[in-house]
């Protein structure tokens, strides 16, 4: 070997060893994962968004104006699933076709059910069917059955929730306090108001003439004072929930309550202690006691709690937010950046976190690394989340846009370019500084 062959071989050597590149050689770009949000379709005022259990490529989304629409592999069909418009009431922000949920037998039944406020202001649940073996984004005529309705409590028609989900083959339904401000009837608190609550219920036509649904045996207030339906109570506007296990662990629920005018608040806690629990409105805004003051408490301040009370676990300021729009625990296997995360946002402001679950004070909470692309007045107005039959996400703007959750790689820092050869060096002035032809 030659001595100028001995030299190079030698300077490889301390590259590699050292760490550094040889001259002439590029330096490999470095990559992180973030998340992105890809548009699917626009709709009207999207509220919802899930797929029928046994029809992974459909996605059903309500529009706060009385429509479910369909989406089949990315494509959004031009008839809706359902049209019920002329009976929906979506005057005020807070009202509308607010929720959509899949019986668990929907491949045998077609049966789906949908949360609406009514013409006259009043929630209605009502249950549609569709014929799954011929057409399972048609609505059979006239195949509408009311469950529930839910009186209207004030005139501006707000906090109804909106939620239901399924849980095995009981339907669990959010009801907020419906009245602002401040909950003045206490309904939150009263256990013979459905008001403030998350019901659970039998869809099936109970053996009592009249009734629509069955109560389930086992429901925390039966053969005791309060409303036999009644899962949970204590909540302002829980305008979501969902339901999580853990590989190997047991169930539990993420619930989101929006506000007064201070703290919003999420909860996550086993399914088992959210049993009967209270959750603590009004007696309390998050974790902050609620003074509801003479106006709205007449003689006295708030009243306090008859029972131990439920504390959220996370909470954040109206500096930083208006309305809580809490979503799943991520369960997309192609979302390893944030999988078992909770994901929730904000309707006033432009921003999605995600946090990891903890039962006592979530500490582990972060911004996931990108915004919606806003809407009017530079935010999304984000309306919700969803998730398809494969576990993939999607957000809800009120603009009208439907966003996939997606993670790409990014490629952080600038890779360094090889020096081109025979390209000189620039000579140093004193100081250190090199110069060019330009700076001579």
């Amino acid at each position: 070997m030659g001595r100028r062959s001995a030299i190079a071989l030698a300077a490889l050597l301390a590259a590699v060893i050292l760490g550094t590149a040889p001259a002439g050689a590029a330096t490999k770009a470095k990559y992180k994962n973030k998340i992105g949000f890809d548009l699917v379709t626009k709709i009207a005022s999207p509220t919802s968004l899930a797929s029928p259990p046994g029809f992974k490529s459909l996605v059903f989304a309500t529009t706060r104006q009385g429509k479910v629409r369909v989406i089949d592999g990315g494509r959004l069909l031009p008839r809706p699933a359902l049209d019920i418009s002329k009976r929906v009431n979506h005057r005020w922000f807070e009202q509308g076709l607010l929720g959509l949920a899949f019986s668990p037998d929907f491949a045998k039944t077609g049966r789906y059910y949908v949360h609406y406020t009514a013409t006259n202001g009043d929630i209605k649940v009502v249950e549609y069917r569709v014929d799954p073996k011929k057409d399972p984004t048609v609505t059979l005529p006239a195949s509408g059955r009311t469950l529930m309705r839910i009186p209207e409590m004030s005139e501006r028609g707000n906090h109804n929730g909106g939620e239901l989900a399924f849980l095995g083959k009981y339907l669990y339904i959010a009801i907020g306090d419906g009245n602002d401000p401040g909950d003045q009837l206490n309904l939150a608190q009263n256990l013979d108001s459905l008001r403030g609550k998350i019901l659970r219920i039998d869809p099936d036509p109970a053996e009592i003439a009249g009734m629509a649904y069955s109560i389930p045996p086992d429901n925390p207030f039966v053969g005791k004072p309060g409303r036999d339906e009644i899962f949970a109570y204590g909540f302002r506007n829980p305008h979501s929930f969902d339901f999580y296990r853990p590989k190997g662990g047991e169930t539990h629920m993420v619930i989101s309550d929006v506000g007064q005018a201070r703290v919003e608040e999420l909860n996550y806690l086993p399914f088992k202690n959210a049993f009967g629990a209270n959750f603590g409105w009004k007696m309390y805004e998050g974790q902050l006691p609620y003074d509801c003051g003479d106006e709205l408490c007449p003689g006295g301040g708030t009243p306090a709690p008859v029972t131990p009370l439920v504390w959220p676990v996370l909470t954040y300021p109206h500096t930083k937010g208006c309305a809580i729009i809490g979503g799943p625990v991520v369960e997309d296997p192609s979302l390893t950046k944030i999988d078992g995360r909770i994901l929730y946002g904000d309707f006033c402001y432009n921003r999605v976190r995600t946090a990891l679950p903890d039962t006592s004070w979530i500490e582990n909470d972060k911004f996931i690394g990108t915004y919606m692309p806003p809407g009017k007045d530079q935010h999304p107005a984000l309306n919700g989340f969803g998730e398809d039959g494969w576990g993939r996400v999607y957000a809800l703007s009120n603009f009208g846009e439907i966003y996939r959750l997606s993670q790409r790689a990014v490629r952080i820092g600038k890779p360094v370019k090889p020096a081109k050869p025979g390209k000189k060096p620039g000579k140093k002035k004193p100081g250190g500084k090199k110069t060019d032809k330009k700076d001579s």
